[in-house]
């Protein structure tokens, strides 16, 4: 897995990167590098390294993401908290895995979308028992 630590961020308003921007700097965490909609068929791993392929052929839905790459646990565990204390943010949160890491941004952003959906399933089965 690469180095680089980082977040990487989508969808993000101008007041959900200004909240960001403070968290950074109140936690001392490592800054982000924003994906654009036109990244969308780049693997994870290239935009991690900053390089940037625009791409138009994907259409990419409008869900605010931040993933986290190479944080270690205590700076994962403060970044989160921090962002859910927003409730207006609500974006999907992950982690950059060692397989995540060779998937294009748009299949990424497929997976997270369903998992959402099964953790909410799985919620809703759960208080209804």
């Amino acid at each position: 897995m690469d180095n680089n630590k980082l977040m990487l961020v989508f969808g993000l308003s101008e007041e959900d990167t200004n909240f960001l921007n403070k968290m950074i700097e109140e936690l001392d965490l490592p800054h982000y590098r924003v994906i654009e909609k036109n990244m969308a068929n780049m693997k994870i791993r290239d935009i991690i390294q900053g390089l940037k392929v625009d791409t138009y052929d994907k259409e990419l839905p409008d869900e605010k993401i931040i993933m986290f790459n190479n944080f270690a646990d205590y700076e994962l565990d403060k970044a989160v908290r921090t962002i859910r204390t927003n409730k207006d943010m609500k974006p999907i949160l992950a982690i950059v895995t060692p397989t995540s890491i060779d998937w294009e941004f748009h299949y990424l952003v497929e997976h997270l979308m369903e998992e959402r959906e099964q953790a909410k399933k799985y919620r809703q089965q759960k208080a209804q028992a």
